[in-house]
């Protein structure tokens, strides 16, 4: 899959928000030291200290004036000039920096005498003059403060422009118009995609498990639209980076309990027109964070847990049951029940930094989900206790990143990352599929479903193992930087459709009279595994890219990245000659070595409040499991 995209934008903002460039974790403090005629400052040493963790980082200016102090995790940061010849030392406080970000900061040098200090925050945010992609950052603030119902962080993303529900897919987002499929999010810069479905890990927010982990533990995230760097790929749609949370210098811990119960709430039509009760319900979330130091300076910690209940109503409604016959009547009456729908979920959240010194920063993070959905696989009003089963997701994820100072202008970052998602489905019966026309007395209540659902039982697990290696080179007016993303997915499904048979009946009577209009059963093919295939996929990317400032007020992205992705072959071939003479191999196995994709942008500033932004790239997504894992299973 494949998206061209062309755009050239021109924006005047005036009052904007900060927007992010690149890097996946990290954003980035740059700018110019001038004096106080506005010329340019060479041999100037910048240092920013994080004022969270005591972490400090510092740069030379250029023979123009220029710095660039890269690979800054998010949070507030005090800059510093040394007193040089002639100059006062300057210090500016409260700079911040978001994820992705290339925060432009110009340091302006006085005379000799006093420090000049200057607080950046009271001056309000600005325009991010070098910033060449279409993105935006949701910041801690708005993090902690807009509601969101389910607490789930991705509802955020839709409060960004272009950006809606997918209505084709439960649980997907649709960017600019492109399939949910196409999008990839990112945790802490690793991989948080179900490559099998083509939704996030877990599949959360498509009505099953409600988050990963406590939107609590999120510090910010940065969602790219369009014209995203070379850095980043296996996406045609958007790519979402989150940072998590880590602790600081002080100790901080909160807590938090939200409770809703279904008394509250009005009967819905169908309870009304059935002249029932509404049945009792309540959802309960709960827990808490904690954080802080266990060396001052060096070694920190953050923790968080979040518990979900929710009993919730599943009412089953046939209004047309009267009016059916007696034997239906008598064989229906009992699996009309109303039944519960239950969600229990707990997420667990460890993360440890670790600043070992000036040049090397090491943090360590463990998640994992345990949620249990009762009566989730095939729910509705129109389904019977017995035409569903539990649905569950167990996801754990250990991730490490090591971000180290090979020299002044040479830095290395190395991210590791082994998750495991296990979705098994369960199934309340082993008889035989029934789906009757409920149609009678006037009334038609659909299609009434019982016996085992066509899909259940069920289970995929995808065990990954992902390695990044990003290499940054700083040289006069160059950020070069260039790496590789290694992600290896090993994945068990089980899927044996319809394999219990399934029956299609028209109207009660024909239900009565055991007439159906359809039988329908699958069976496993000759030399095939049936419903268990192993539709492995390995990824393989590199990228380069050189963020150019030719001049102040121009800023070039220029980048190459390559994509391939290695495609299980499915273990048969069916031997029919009709079907190969036709030229349809059911053995073929894809491989597409052409995903060479170029990336161009520019920024031009006129002044520091109005910013042209254009570019142009290739963008390539990944195919999901799924569609290969049907091919290893249904060879025709």
């Amino acid at each position: 899959m494949q998206k061209l995209s062309l755009f050239l934008t021109a924006i005047l903002l005036f009052a904007a928000s900060v927007f992010a460039q690149s890097q996946a974790t990290t954003g980035n403090i740059e700018g110019r030291v001038v004096d106080p005629n506005g010329a340019a400052v060479a041999n100037v040493t910048v240092t920013a200290t994080s004022q969270d963790t005591g972490f400090e980082k510092t740069a030379q200016t250029t023979d123009e004036g220029n710095f660039v102090l890269p690979l800054l995790q998010p949070g507030t940061y005090k800059v510093k000039t040394a007193a040089a010849s002639g100059f006062a030392a300057a210090t500016y406080e409260n700079v911040k920096v978001t994820v992705g970000a290339k925060n432009t900061l110009e340091i302006a040098l006085t005379a000799g005498g006093s420090t000049n200090v200057v607080d950046v925050s009271a001056e309000g945010q600005g325009v991010e003059t070098t910033r060449t992609s279409i993105s935006s950052t949701v910041d801690e603030q708005r993090v902690i403060n807009l509601p969101t119902n389910g607490r789930n962080f991705l509802d955020f993303v839709v409060l960004t422009p272009g950006i809606v529900r997918d209505p084709t897919r439960s649980g997907d987002l649709a960017v600019g118009g492109q399939k949910g499929t196409l999008n990839s999010l990112q945790i802490d810069g690793t991989s948080s995609d179900n490559t099998f479905f083509g939704q996030s890990s877990g599949r959360i927010g498509s009505g099953r498990a409600p988050s990963q982990f406590s939107v609590d533990t999120v510090k910010e995230f940065q969602v790219n639209q369009n014209g995203f760097s070379a850095e980043f790929g296996r996406a045609a749609g958007a790519v979402i980076n989150v940072v998590t949370k880590s602790g600081t210098n002080r100790f901080t811990g909160s807590a938090f309990e939200y409770f809703r119960d279904e008394s509250l709430n009005a009967r819905s039509p169908l309870l009304v027109s059935a002249n029932r009760v509404r049945p009792a319900g309540q959802i309960n979330q709960f827990g808490g964070t904690f954080g802080g130091p266990i060396r001052r300076d060096r070694i920190f910690f953050f923790g968080a847990y979040e518990g979900q209940r929710s009993n919730l109503p599943n009412p089953v409604v046939l209004n047309s049951l009267p009016f059916a016959p007696a034997s239906v009547q008598a064989l229906l009456g009992p699996k009309t029940a109303s039944y519960n729908i239950n969600r229990q979920q707990d997420t667990f959240l460890i993360k440890t930094d670790f600043n070992i010194n000036e040049k090397n920063q090491v943090w360590v993070r463990f998640n994992q989900q345990n949620f249990t959905g009762t009566n989730l696989e095939f729910s509705g009003t129109t389904s019977a206790l017995e035409h569903t089963g539990n649905s569950n997701v167990k996801t754990s994820a250990l991730s490490t990143s090591w971000t180290s100072a090979i020299s002044a202008n040479y830095l290395n970052e190395f991210r590791f990352q082994y998750s495991r998602d296990r979705e098994p489905g369960l199934a309340n019966s082993n008889d035989p599929e029934v789906a009757v026309t409920a149609n009678a007395g006037n009334i038609n209540d659909g299609t009434f479903n019982f016996g085992r659902n066509n899909f259940s039982p069920r289970e995929t697990t995808i065990n990954r193992y992902q390695f990044i290696d990003n290499q940054t080179y700083l040289t006069g007016n160059h950020t070069i930087k260039f790496g590789a993303d290694l992600l290896f997915d090993r994945i068990f499904n089980f899927f044996p459709g319809l394999f219990g048979g399934s029956y299609t009946f028209t109207s009660y009577a024909n239900l009565a009279n055991r007439i159906p209009s359809r039988y329908r059963q699958s069976f496993a093919g000759a030399g095939t595994s049936g419903g268990t295939t192993n539709p492995n996929s390995s990824e393989y990317g590199f990228f380069v890219q050189d963020d150019w400032r030719v001049i102040p007020k121009l800023t070039l992205n220029l980048g190459l990245r390559y994509d391939y992705q290695t495609i299980a072959k499915p273990p048969i071939q069916n031997p029919n000659p009709a079907l190969l003479a036709a030229g349809f191999d059911t053995g073929f196995q894809p491989k597409d070595k052409k995903n060479i994709a170029p990336r161009f942008g520019f920024a031009y500033a006129f002044d520091e409040k109005t910013v042209l932004r254009g570019g142009y790239g290739l963008f390539y997504a990944r195919t999901p499991a799924i569609t290969t894992g049907t091919a290893h299973s249904q060879n025709g």
